[in-house]
């Protein structure tokens, strides 16, 4: 049952020997892990997962377990005030609508009713098609990334896709962990949203903004895998590069790839000003009028302008 909850590929890169662990969603992760697979035992002689104290990986393994299924509310009252600061200083584009006469519909066409027309409804639809993206985020963080700098990080990507929806964006978000060691390299990566679902703040909070998803769950994954290097134990590795990771994702050009707070301008002190240095990293400052209207100061006309662009 295992193998269909997880799909485990090794492959050589370069001069690299690549193991990458992908999992459907978070309930596959975590019945992934509740059927107790099989540990590296030679390689990793203790585990982190189940051993780390509380002050360095959080709350303990079986606890962090169980918030994978969305139990994990710590921090969401905060995430919610800090997306709300942002949004004081946020406007967004309306997004144009057709409405076409049809059979059938949300609002009622009352002269084609009386002439006894068969389509005798308004239809609303989007004036453009939707377009999509992908969202890669980073869960490594150096040791040392300040609590604040990881909530800010997670805040800010979830008001930037919230963004991006109502924007009328799919957006396809996955979370994944990346790191070396030597030759090897070790990459697991989680589904948490497609393009056509919507964005469930709750569901994403615990990978995205909890240290001990990365230090339990994610260091319990590697501690299956059969990595061969016996530097992984006791470090876990060192982070890859930004472009390390793009090509082992198979990102594309277009694709948004975020990595740890610092690479990203993010310090964790004042959410205003984290979001402005990440957006401009990502360059959404260029292409998403809101912000471009927040941090450059266009008018209106502007963002209008700005709107045709998606």
């Amino acid at each position: 049952m295992s193998g269909e909850l997880m799909s485990m590929s090794i492959s050589r890169q370069s001069l690299m020997k690549v193991y990458k662990a992908s999992f459907r969603s978070m309930s596959d992760l975590h019945m992934y892990l509740s059927e107790k697979p099989k540990v590296n035992s030679g390689l990793f002689t203790e585990q982190h997962s189940m051993n780390g104290y509380r002050y360095f990986a959080g709350e303990p393994y079986e606890i962090a377990l169980e918030y994978c299924l969305g139990g994990y509310e710590g921090d969401y009252g905060v995430i919610l005030k800090m997306q709300k600061e942002l949004e004081k200083y946020t406007s967004l584009p309306s997004v144009r609508r057709i409405h076409e006469k049809a059979m059938a519909g949300s609002h009622p066409n009352v002269p084609a009713f009386v002439a006894g027309s068969p389509k005798a409804m308004f239809r609303t639809r989007r004036a453009e098609e939707k377009k999509f993206c992908t969202v890669h985020f980073n869960l490594a963080c150096p040791e040392l990334t300040p609590h604040s700098a990881i909530l800010n990080r997670g805040a800010l990507i979830l008001s930037m896709i919230q963004l991006m929806e109502k924007c009328g964006i799919g957006v396809n978000l996955k979370v994944f962990f990346g790191a070396r060691c030597g030759s090897e390299v070790f990459m697991a990566d989680i589904m948490l949203k497609n393009p056509q679902e919507p964005l469930n703040v709750k569901k994403c909070l615990y990978p995205m903004c909890a240290r001990e998803f990365t230090r339990r769950i994610i260091y319990r994954v590697m501690e299956s895998a059969p990595l061969e290097n016996r530097g992984w134990f006791p470090g876990y590795g060192e982070p890859l590069a930004e472009q390390q990771m793009r090509s082992l994702l198979n990102a594309d050009p277009d694709d948004y790839v975020i990595a740890a707070p610092i690479d990203m301008g993010i310090k964790g002190t004042d959410i205003i000003e984290d979001g402005k240095a990440l957006f401009k990293r990502l360059e959404l400052d260029k292409n998403i009028s809101v912000l471009k209207k927040l941090y450059e100061g266009s008018s209106d006309e502007d963002s209008e302008e700005a709107d045709s662009r998606f």
